[in-house]
């Protein structure tokens, strides 16, 4: 069982670097160095800059939203399709190490709401004071008891 494991991550990687590859070459022809080197690096400086691994996570959550709406662009693309696809399902398996199906839906679900649209800005108004709740540092809730003499 570990072998094939091991055989299969191998593999995996393996296909990863090729579309990997694939889209690369994709998107190098027809475009310069300079198309990509332009002021300095779209996301790598900023991961440098976020050490925490809590911040990190909030960082890469925002990247990985980039990355989804990228690929939903390219998904009807005959040619690089396949590899998009690949490297969405690799990034998911890598972003969720709970992989569950309904936390994949959730996210997707979240980079799609439609902001513009005024039911949402409604309902995200009202949910407002909770989620800004769940965003502030509780103390904890559960104090501790004291012994009476």
């Amino acid at each position: 069982l570990a072998s094939w494991l091991c055989v299969m991550l191998g593999y995996s990687q393996a296909t990863i670097a090729e579309d990997l590859g694939t889209l690369m070459e994709y998107f190098q022809n027809g475009s310069t160095s300079s198309d990509i080197s332009d002021n300095g690096t779209l996301f790598l400086n900023m991961m440098d800059r976020w050490k925490e691994d809590g911040d990190k996570k909030i960082l890469m959550s925002q990247i990985v939203t980039v990355y989804f709406k990228i690929f939903e662009i390219f998904k009807n693309n005959t040619v690089i399709k396949k590899s998009v696809e690949n490297i969405k399902e690799d990034m998911i398996m890598k972003f969720f190490t709970n992989n569950t199906a309904s936390k994949v839906n959730d996210f997707e679900s979240v980079i799609n709401t439609q902001v513009n649209d005024l039911r949402v800005q409604k309902k995200a108004i009202f949910e407002l004071a909770l989620i800004m709740n769940d965003l502030s540092n509780k103390p904890h809730l559960r104090k501790r008891k004291r012994r009476q003499n």
